[in-house]
């Protein structure tokens, strides 16, 4: 049998450690989940978007991109899309442009979840959950949010525990109402 030289034998070792050292990195890579949404409408009957009827049109296609990182965080990025919402009693509409990018960090030891989103997005806000400036909200509420919100939630109920908002916000039921 041929005796490999000095030289090809730590040629062999350093590929040896580089694989070893590699496979954990491999192994840690994120997990990417893409979902594509064509134009469409929807109804949304009272009690789901606005204490009324809402219909909501989806003008473009839309692109939705999940990536979950080993140490417990998840970013989602939405590309650009035209949604107008409209009040079918009053005709009233309402256009929201979504661009945003969003990042959540768990503990797997507890249902709490921080995150912070940026850019322009909608937050529903459901009665009992703590809304801006620490208030109690007592009604659906749809933000359309220009800027950034840094929030808590409770994974097993929903509930939003904690919002602070920077930038503009608009809500979507009054502005259709």
């Amino acid at each position: 049998m041929p005796r490999l030289t000095q030289t090809a034998r730590g040629s062999r070792i350093a590929l040896a450690l580089a694989l070893v050292v590699a496979a954990p990195a491999a192994a840690a890579q994120p997990a990417r989940t893409v979902i594509y949404f064509g134009p469409g409408s929807r109804f949304l009957p009272a009690g789901t978007f606005c204490d009324f009827d809402v219909t909501s049109d989806r003008e473009m296609t839309a692109r939705l991109t999940f990536t979950d990182f080993s140490d417990g965080r998840e970013a989602s990025m939405g590309l650009t899309v035209r949604r107008t919402y409209s009040n079918p009693a009053t005709g009233a509409s309402f256009a929201a442009y979504t661009s945003a990018h969003e990042v959540d960090w768990f503990d797997a030891n507890s249902p709490l979840v921080w995150g912070e989103a940026t850019g322009q997005f909608i937050w529903q806000f459901f009665p009992g959950d703590v809304g801006p400036g620490g208030v109690i909200v007592d009604q659906l509420l749809e933000i359309y949010i220009q800027g950034k919100a840094t929030y808590v939630y409770d994974s097993n109920t929903g509930a939003t525990l904690e919002i602070t908002l920077v930038g503009t916000t608009t809500d979507i039921c009054a502005a259709i109402s």
